[in-house]
């Protein structure tokens, strides 16, 4: 079994899964088998740790919520907008310190590669269309709200959400229904489809993010910036993934981001290959987490750029690889979609394999069977020893 992966051994040659697999002490969707020392640990934190990060996880969201409810009531724009973005940059740092974050640096790398802790001269008045970075984390947004207050893509069910719902409202967030379109590209063309549907982003959806970026670079306009992940979902932080053409195709000039995350050996807070509600459950488990955040320069695309927004894309993510030295690949969203059906499918398989093994009872009961075992009007019955 290879131990990099945990519980699922040496994958299928077909399945390209380098950039989602987990390689902490909990696996891929958290089924590894646990050590009596952790199991131990998981329940003293639960009992002491977990608790109070919830109830200040809970009280900053419930917090930021009021004060949305408030300046909605009171506020008109554009003092509505700074009024969101004051509070919601403190709120979310609030919340970072109460999930564990405790220590975020923001590195500023310059074009010959050198950095620095503290932004370049005219930094602040830099003009482009929007933000541009690797995902990891539904961290990741936490994190930018707190120092960048953008506006993002969301799924649509976001919109729907009890309390995230009118923050993300508030954050005037791009509303996408992406899972809806790639059941509907599969199902017409397969896995290549789908794999088409997610590199266009949508037509729809494209073209309002291009009018939005646009709008901020040629108009200086006082809507929230976009934050775009043009992988199109999140990774383990160990790659970087091709680019999307959503984020390019306004032919504006961007500034990328890449986050470096740093966990324990026991979880890593990149959310891949876990149920959410199991990632967030294990966020809450550890002390504290660190996270850097490098700030490349600002991209300025070449007029072929403009005109091929593939190649713009793919251009800022070699750039990307270039000054962070995180390492391409060539996994896809439906490449994801394939590891998530073998590893459930793996999994349902060795639950029914184990229920299996547990309905045949302990080793040695054939002899207690045999010994049970009698005639009926020429059937065999077995009775189980007790």
């Amino acid at each position: 079994m290879s131990s990099d992966n945990g519980w699922l051994g040496t994958l299928p040659p077909y399945i390209k899964a380098k950039a989602f697999l987990r390689t902490d002490a909990y696996g891929t969707y958290a089924n590894n088998k646990l050590s009596l020392a952790l199991k131990l640990r998981l329940v003293l934190v639960c009992l002491t740790l977990v608790p109070v990060k919830l109830f200040a996880s809970l009280f900053c969201v419930v917090s930021y919520y009021l004060f949305i409810s408030v300046g909605n009531v009171v506020l008109k724009e554009p003092y509505k907008t700074k009024y969101m973005a004051f509070w919601g940059r403190f709120w979310t740092r609030m919340l970072l310190y109460a999930l564990g974050f405790w220590t975020i640096k923001w590195v500023y790398v310059s074009p010959d590669g050198s950095t620095s802790s503290t932004a370049p001269a005219g930094f602040l008045e830099r003009r482009f269309g929007g933000y541009v970075s690797n995902h990891c984390s539904w961290v990741d947004i936490v994190l930018y709200m707190s120092r960048l207050f953008p506006s993002f893509v969301a799924k649509k069910e976001v919109s729907n959400l009890p309390l995230i719902g009118a923050i993300s409202k508030a954050m005037q967030c791009l509303f996408v229904d992406r899972e809806a379109r790639l059941a509907a590209a599969a199902a017409e063309g397969g896995k290549a489809a789908a794999d088409a549907a997610a590199a266009s982003g949508g037509q729809g959806m494209a073209q309002l993010v291009r009018e939005r970026m646009a709008r901020k670079y040629e108009l200086g306009s006082a809507e929230l910036p976009m934050m775009l992940f043009p992988e199109g979902t999140t990774t383990n932080n160990k790659y970087i993934m091709p680019f999307k053409r959503g984020a390019f195709v306004a032919g504006v000039p961007v500034q990328p981001l890449v986050l470096k995350y740093r966990g324990s050996f026991r979880f890593s807070p990149t959310w891949d290959a876990m149920p959410g509600h199991h990632h967030i459950f294990l966020t809450m488990t550890e002390l504290r987490y660190g996270v850097t955040v490098h700030v490349l320069p600002m991209y300025v695309p070449s007029q072929e750029e403009r005109d091929d927004p593939a190649l713009y894309a793919e251009n800022v993510r070699q750039m990307m690889v270039k000054y962070t030295k995180i390492p391409s690949c060539e996994d896809t969203f439906g490449d994801k979609l394939e590891f998530f059906k073998y590893v459930t499918g793996r999994m349902a398989a060795d639950k029914k394999t184990q229920q299996g093994k547990q309905g045949q009872g302990p080793a040695g009961s054939d002899k207690a069977d045999v010994a049970a075992t009698g005639q009926n009007g020429g059937f065999t019955v077995h009775a189980k020893a007790s």
